[in-house]
């Protein structure tokens, strides 16, 4: 029964939305994260869902996004996918032009600070997401750019 509904996450996370609905979908699904204090909304194709709060690069305005992460070494590791589009999504460069951010992990409140992981770690690391998350590789073929890697590593959390 697990490789039933594990192949299809698979089959559904490589079924990208048409452009146009994904900013309708991201704010759907905060909305509902944030109400159920990440009941809804905290499992992503079969893997831990956080927000991500960061300020924009060009419009210095807080923006929530809801990512899927790939635990590593205590961090969470931020897939720049964009389900394989042409460019990277915006909260990418949102990431890198403030790299302070504020995730909500279901109920947990959390600093962290946010880094593109480097090529030799890249090189490293990139087999075990496709390997977690199948779906990576295919976005993969999708595009001629690489898919970055974000790396937020926690630096406080509210305990209020």
């Amino acid at each position: 029964m697990a490789d039933k509904s594990e192949s299809f996450a698979v089959k559904a996370a490589m079924k990208t939305p048409p452009r146009w609905m994904i900013p309708w979908i991201s704010r759907t699904h905060v909305a509902l994260y944030k109400l159920t204090a990440g009941r809804i909304g905290s499992n992503l194709a079969g893997k831990p869902g956080i927000l991500v709060r960061s300020i924009g690069a060009k419009s210095g305005q807080a923006h929530t996004v809801c990512l899927p992460y790939i635990p590593d070494a205590g961090d969470r590791i931020l897939v720049a996918s964009y389900g394989g589009g042409p460019t990277n999504p915006a909260w990418y460069y949102n990431l890198k032009a403030n790299s302070a951010v504020v995730i909500r992990d279901r109920g947990s409140v959390v600093w962290c600070e946010a880094s593109v992981v480097n090529p030799d770690e890249y090189l490293e690391l990139w087999p075990k997401v496709v390997a977690d998350s199948p779906w990576y590789g295919e976005y993969e073929k999708r595009t001629t750019r690489q898919i970055p890697l974000i790396r937020l590593r926690e630096t406080g959390r509210y305990t209020g």
